[in-house]
């Protein structure tokens, strides 16, 4: 009988509340038991095909979009504010266009009033992206509890096995003796408290468990273990850094630089600070030495290895450098170390942790897409140019019959 049919007995009566137990009885508990062999092939089969390919890929092209958007939004300021300051020293040189000054002001206003949005924006996709990196992890630590879970249900098992056959041996070599001596056959024994088997623990209860456990050791990171290595966040660093420097900009602080004391994210700012004028997109706090020091280095945008044009550019988090994707996957070994294969580089690679130290550099692609873009625009103009010489030449050969024409 089902406890809940027992609980509707128990209540039944004229005053509707439960009859109390009779005195001398233990309290009630509830049944807990083993998981059998179909239980735990199930809790195998959820340990290793959870069938969340599809949120595990929405929260990868989330991250990716988080990094795009700040990119863009970044980059069409950059422009702007390199339009608007051409435009200024256009006017200067213009000694007539005192009257364009102005709207080239309200421009400037607008530039500012859009730069705080842009700061805004940015400093939000900035936390959602903190707040995806942790639900990969819990993901990710969601599948190890499971098979954890498996693991523990299935090595109790079979220590619950063992157990019974060695406690089926014993009797049968204590009847056997007892034949042989002609006793009567002895009781079977009775487990000892000792050798009892722990109690059966809910699968729910040590989910729930192991899942708080795992997230307090994920709080005890700090945030640079958190965030500060990890690819995803180091591309979203990167490609807003590159979008509003722009090319010749300073170069990308050192991850450690990325947060501060207190575990607050250290930004880049690109509204003015104070007033109107010129604004600061830079990280907040002092520049060191170390950083006013470090030149700017220019990447090419051939692969080292294949000496051809990125199409799959990645870059390695530790020192920086870019290799076509499918050149440096044939470059790794497939179990040992190897070292960058930069000149003078000291970083050691390995094809396992391909994954995670190597990132898909977004920045060099869209320097690609403005090189190709350049390269259309110079090819529309050269066109022109040569339909304007055919035209002239054509004009000119036509000038020429008719004066030989005239008398």
């Amino acid at each position: 009988m089902s406890r809940r049919l027992v609980n509707r007995g128990r209540s039944s009566g004229t005053n509707g509340s439960a009859t109390p137990a009779p005195s001398g009885l233990p309290e009630y508990e509830p049944l807990e038991y083993a998981l059998d062999d179909d239980a735990r092939r199930a809790l195998e089969e959820l340990s290793t095909n959870r069938k969340q390919g599809r949120y595990t890929r929405n929260l990868k092209a989330s991250t990716a979009n988080m990094g795009n958007v700040v990119s863009y939004m970044q980059e069409q300021l950059y422009k702007r504010r390199a339009h608007l300051a051409n435009q200024r020293r256009r006017r200067q040189d213009d000694e007539d266009a005192e009257d364009g000054r102005e709207d080239l002001d309200a421009l400037e206003q607008h530039l500012d009033e859009y730069a705080r949005s842009v700061d805004e924006n940015s400093r939000e996709a900035e936390a959602t992206l903190r707040l995806l990196i942790d639900q990969q992890f819990a993901l990710e630590d969601e599948g190890k509890i499971i098979g954890e879970i498996y693991t523990d249900a299935t090595n109790a098992q079979a220590e619950e096995n063992t157990r019974q056959f060695q406690k089926q041996r014993r009797r049968e070599e204590a009847i056997e003796i007892a034949q042989a001596n002609g006793e009567p056959i002895p009781p079977e024994e009775e487990d000892d408290q000792d050798d009892k088997p722990p109690r059966p623990e809910s699968t729910l209860d040590s989910f729930r468990q192991r899942q708080a456990d795992k997230r307090r050791e994920y709080e005890r990171l700090s945030v640079h273990e958190r965030y500060a290595v990890n690819n995803d966040y180091a591309s979203f660093k990167k490609q807003w850094h590159d979008a509003a420097q722009g090319e010749d900009g300073p170069p990308l602080s050192d991850a450690s630089r990325w947060f501060g004391a207190d575990g607050a994210p250290i930004l880049p700012t690109a509204a003015p600070r104070t007033g109107r004028g010129r604004s600061r997109t830079a990280e907040q706090g002092d520049d060191s030495d170390d950083d006013i020091a470090v030149a700017r280095e220019v990447t090419s945008l051939r692969c080292p290895l294949s000496l051809q044009e990125f199409v799959e550019p990645y870059s390695n988090k530790k020192c920086k450098h870019t290799f076509e994707k499918s050149a440096i996957l044939d470059y790794l070994p497939a179990t040992a170390q190897v070292q960058c294969p930069e000149t003078g580089c000291s970083q050691l690679f390995t094809r396992a942790d391909f994954a995670h130290d190597f990132y898909l550099d977004h920045a060099i692609l869209r320097r690609l897409q403005r090189r190709n873009l350049q390269n259309r625009l110079d090819d529309m103009d050269m066109d022109d140019e040569g339909n304007t010489s055919i035209d002239f030449q054509v004009s000119s050969q036509r000038s020429l019959k008719r004066s030989k024409q005239e008398p």
